[in-house]
């Protein structure tokens, strides 16, 4: 994928957020169109409840990492229990640790406590550019 491609499906993220969509449902939206040429209603209205930590209680991990995460599944994950997923778990363990290295943390909490207005970091839209871009380079490299 051409760079500018990159910038605008990041910048597409970080927009959906400015509309209202949260953390979660961003990152899926602006890659989803991408990679999955269209996001089922269903999927979107899954990946909400992972907004702000898990119901918005900022305990578990960033919506923008649950966010991609949901998205390695539609396109990598498995349809039966006889299906070998080793791919798609590797995907998604990649994505995480790509997501650790960049900014720290994996907990919403923790994100904001530390990287959020921290250092340039003016907010939770930008942190979800970023992520999608980490995203970005997961998928393309896969």
């Amino acid at each position: 994928m051409e760079k500018s491609q990159s910038q605008i499906l990041r910048r597409n993220a970080y927009h959906y957020m400015e509309n209202g969509y949260h953390c979660s449902e961003a990152i899926l939206l602006a890659l989803g169109e991408r990679y999955l040429k269209q996001v089922n209603p269903l999927a979107l209205r899954l990946s909400t409840p992972f907004a702000g930590g898990v119901g918005g209680t900022h305990l578990e991990t960033c919506g923008a990492l649950t966010g991609g995460i949901l998205l390695i599944g539609a396109l990598y994950g498995r349809a039966n229990g006889q299906t070998n997923d080793d791919g798609c778990l590797a995907l998604a363990a990649a994505f995480r640790e790509k997501f650790q290295k960049e900014f720290g943390w994996t907990t919403c909490q923790a994100l904001k406590d530390n990287w959020v207005g921290k250092a340039g970091q003016p907010d939770c839209k930008t942190l979800t550019e970023r992520a999608a871009g980490l995203l970005i380079e997961i998928l393309e490299s896969a």
